[in-house]
């Protein structure tokens, strides 16, 4: 089947992570800055809380989901309804997520620093496990919607497509709507897209199994995945990667007033340029993942994008704020994050495959749950990572927190490209 036509089978399946990623774009983009943005700032926001500790909380609130998604999955896997294995559990996730995206972003200026700490952490933790209950179940419906290896890549390139474009809608759009509209206005306008984003899933038609298979507990299954040498260098590799990008994905804001001298609405067009050219470097990525394997194409793209990272420390006593050198860096060197979005959905299910083979068991979920528990770890560690170099400056007066954040996730990305040494899976 054409591409055209598995886009237009596939298409209510793939909004939904369309839907996930501009919301948790979103929230990476502008929760420091909401919560502390500096003063002062052009928005003229208050300060409420500081960034190390908006960081501690992300990161707690990201490791109460994480945790919770192998166990999620092991129920996914388990569960059988006459509306199928996965979509129940969507339809649950749905409200409580959008509800706690709003939320998070609207926090009342009355509160006090306490308040606000309190109620940042228990939408964050709210937010957090509706993303592990949605995601889990998305993600483990994945393989059965493909009956080849090329559809499964076709696939996994397709929702990576739509990934970046929802990323682009959080991470582009989020700045210019709070310039525009205000944190209100921006979270509104994002909820609703993601709310009609994350029901369309729920359309599609899940093929119903009528006899139940008998699976292993849920430790026993756990302790399997973790044991595994394929998985556990994937997920080394995808985890350390997830820092480097969480990093990234929360400094462009900051990159734009301390580095770059301009407004946070700036942040727009800096979110726009790495999107923009992670989406180019679909055309980069696709071609070397089919003709070296796709191992090879993920450590060759994290070495390029780690090295890019690195050069961002040294730029402003080579260029200072000359527009022209910083926009040439961030394209060229974030050619390699659509690795990122492209290759974990597509590798996942070869390591499954060799799991079944040698158990004679398919659990997709249990291991999108784990590889769910340690991606979210590496994620929430990369923003408390961001929160705590930010402390150490992130004005156009104290720019060194800022200066510093991009090398440390250079060098996040370059580790990732080193644990795929260790991966024994060559295709």
């Amino acid at each position: 089947m054409s591409t055209p036509r598995l886009l237009l089978k596939w298409l209510p399946y793939i909004t939904g992570f369309f839907g996930l990623l501009s919301i948790n774009s979103a929230v990476m983009t502008m929760l420091i800055y909401r919560y502390d943005p500096g003063i002062p700032n052009p928005n003229n926001l208050p300060f409420l809380v500081p960034s190390a500790l908006v960081g501690i909380a992300m990161l707690v609130s990201r490791l109460g989901g994480a945790m919770s998604q192998p166990i999620i999955g092991h129920i996914s896997d388990r569960y059988w309804s006459r509306w199928g294995r996965r979509k129940p559990f969507l339809a649950m996730a749905v409200v409580p997520l959008v509800v706690s995206f709003f939320l998070l972003l609207t926090p009342s200026v009355n509160y006090s620093r306490i308040e606000n700490i309190v109620y940042s952490s228990v939408l964050l933790c709210l937010l957090n496990l509706a993303i592990a209950v949605y995601q889990v179940s998305y993600l483990a419906w994945l393989p059965s919607l493909t009956q080849t290896s090329e559809e499964r890549v076709t696939l996994s390139s397709l929702m990576a497509f739509f990934g970046m474009l929802g990323t682009s809608i959080g991470g582009i759009g989020s700045p210019l709507l709070v310039d525009k509209y205000g944190f209100q206005g921006m979270a509104l306008t994002l909820g609703f897209i993601g709310f009609i984003a994350l029901s369309m899933p729920l359309i599609v038609k899940e093929e119903i199994v009528l006899s139940k298979i008998e699976s292993p507990t849920f430790w026993t299954s756990l302790r399997s995945a973790l044991q595994n040498q394929s998985f556990r260098s994937y997920v080394a590799g995808f985890s350390s990667a997830g820092i480097a990008m969480s990093i990234v994905s929360a400094c462009p804001a900051f990159l734009a007033v301390a580095l770059l001298g301009k407004e946070v609405s700036f942040g727009t067009v800096v979110n726009g340029i790495i999107l923009g050219s992670g989406i180019m470097g679909f055309m980069v990525v696709i071609p070397l993942a089919k003709r070296w394997g796709k191992k090879q194409a993920f450590q060759w793209a994290m070495l390029w994008l780690g090295c890019g990272l690195l050069i961002v420390g040294i730029l402003p006593f080579l260029v200072g704020k000359a527009l022209t050198p910083w926009l040439l860096l961030l394209l060229f060197s974030n050619l390699g994050s659509s690795s990122f979005l492209i290759l974990p959905n597509a590798m996942l299910p070869d390591v499954i495959d060799r799991d079944e083979r040698n158990f004679g068991v398919r659990r997709e979920a249990i291991f999108f749950g784990t590889r769910g528990l340690l991606q979210n770890m590496s994620q929430g560690m990369g923003v408390f990572l961001a929160g705590i170099l930010l402390m150490l400056g992130k004005t156009a007066a104290q720019p060194w927190g800022v200066q510093l954040a991009f090398p440390v996730a250079g060098l996040f990305a370059i580790a990732a490209a080193w644990a795929f040494v260790f991966y024994p899976i060559e295709e």
